[in-house]
């Protein structure tokens, strides 16, 4: 069964922008709390920002609003024009009872038989009009008729062979027609005519496409020349949905991650990942990085291709890219922590309930990115990398390897 759709009145929608503004809770919290789209929460902020200024208006006393009075005044027009109205049909029917039943009869059987003449001699008019230009239409018709069946059966002919036989159908029954070779060889030397004048124009419209290419020079192509890494964080945010079997029972896991540190920024374990949960993940990850508007690389899930969703992009400041369709390589870093997530943590671990499994993945995070060292990005981790210390990390291993054989070089001296 459907479930409904709940309406907020206005109270529970300025309670509900209270909290975040003034109890400064965070919209993904709010928006996850009462099952809300992010969306409709902005919606309900701009409208009650933009009808603010209406609450601090000096409204005047006693006085009447505008519509009340275009309705006052509306209707004692429409009282001035019944008595007028009243007044000339007073005026008409003593008119007519002062003409006499007589003189009005003849009146009218006078102008009954006028109106009954000149309705007839309109229809006879009408028709006349009717039957030449129908008249016109078929000498037309028969005329244009003979030269189209003409060219269609040159064109028949030039197509079937030299011979000219051609098979039409009239109606029912099906006849060989055969052009005579004089009317082929005129027909063809038309055919040449056309051709040769064709072939002029064609070559004036060849300059100018020359022209208009010579002048339009294109951007290379990059496709096939492999994709261009981010070289900061927070510029590519990876987004996807994957399985996870708890006790036999599949949640969805969403998670985004950041392209250049290999970083998890949010990551959501539910019972469903409907379009308001992809929306809510996005800005829970927001809220933790706000400065940050990245392009969203996805694929093309229902929940990413979405109305709704394409306008909580536009909101939040981001930009979309979708991947082509049936390419996982393209989503090649999320799913590799997937991969990694259900070796190293999900499998080993066997979490038996939805609690369990949210906590064995949250604590799985920490470690990925915190300590576990990943080799894509010069075996650092990616909250090193996030934060921008992986020079200096290199600098120091560096230093310590360069101590290190200065070490070795003096015991081999002194050896």
């Amino acid at each position: 069964m459907r479930k409904s759709r709940k309406r907020y009145t206005a109270q529970e929608k300025v309670a509900i922008l209270r909290r975040h503004l003034v109890e400064k809770e965070p919209v993904s919290k709010l928006c996850d709390e009462l099952k809300l789209q992010p969306t409709v929460f902005y919606r309900w902020q701009k409208e009650f920002f933009e009808n603010g200024a209406a609450a601090f208006e000096n409204k005047p006393r006693n006085r009447r609003p505008p519509e009340q009075e275009r309705i006052t005044r509306l209707e004692q027009k429409i009282q001035t024009k019944d008595e007028v109205l009243a007044e000339l049909m007073a005026e008409h029917v003593a008119l007519k009872k002062a003409l006499g039943r007589s003189e009005r009869s003849m009146g009218c059987s006078r102008h009954s038989r006028r109106d009954r003449r000149f309705r007839a001699a309109l229809v006879r008019e009408d028709r006349d009009q009717r039957r030449a230009t129908s008249r016109m239409a078929g000498n037309r018709v028969k005329q244009v008729l003979p030269l189209a069946q003409t060219l269609r059966l040159a064109e028949r002919t030039q197509r079937l062979g030299s011979a000219g036989l051609l098979v039409g159908r009239v109606g029912k029954a099906s006849r060989h027609r055969l052009l005579s070779q004089a009317s082929v060889g005129r027909l063809s030397s038309l055919d040449v005519h056309d051709a040769r004048r064709r072939r002029r124009g064609g070559f004036a419209h060849e300059r100018l496409a020359r022209a208009a290419l010579a002048k339009w020079s294109p951007k290379p192509s990059l496709k096939g020349q492999g994709f261009k890494q981010p070289l900061k964080p927070h510029q590519h945010w990876h987004l996807d949905v994957s399985y996870i079997n708890v006790s036999g029972t599949f949640y969805y896991l969403a998670s985004v991650l950041d392209g250049c540190s290999r970083a998890i920024v949010e990551w959501s374990l539910r019972e469903s990942m409907k379009e308001s949960d992809i929306e809510v993940l996005l800005q829970a990850a927001e809220e933790k990085h706000p400065q940050a508007t990245p392009r969203v690389t996805s694929d093309n899930g229902p929940q990413l291709i979405a109305a709704a969703f394409k306008e909580f992009i536009r909101i939040s400041g981001m930009t979309h890219v979708r991947t082509s369709p049936y390419y996982p390589q393209s989503k090649g870093k999320l799913e590799r922590w997937h991969k990694s997530l259900k070796n190293e943590c999900i499998r080993p671990g066997v979490p038996l309930t939805l609690d369990d499994a949210q906590r064995l993945i949250g604590r799985y995070v920490e470690h990925y990115n915190g300590v576990r060292l990943h080799s894509a990005i010069g075996f650092v981790t990616p909250a090193d990398m996030l934060a921008g210390r992986r020079e200096a990390i290199h600098a120091a291993r560096d230093s310590k390897l360069e101590a290190a054989r200065e070490r070795r070089r003096s015991r081999a001296r002194a050896a």
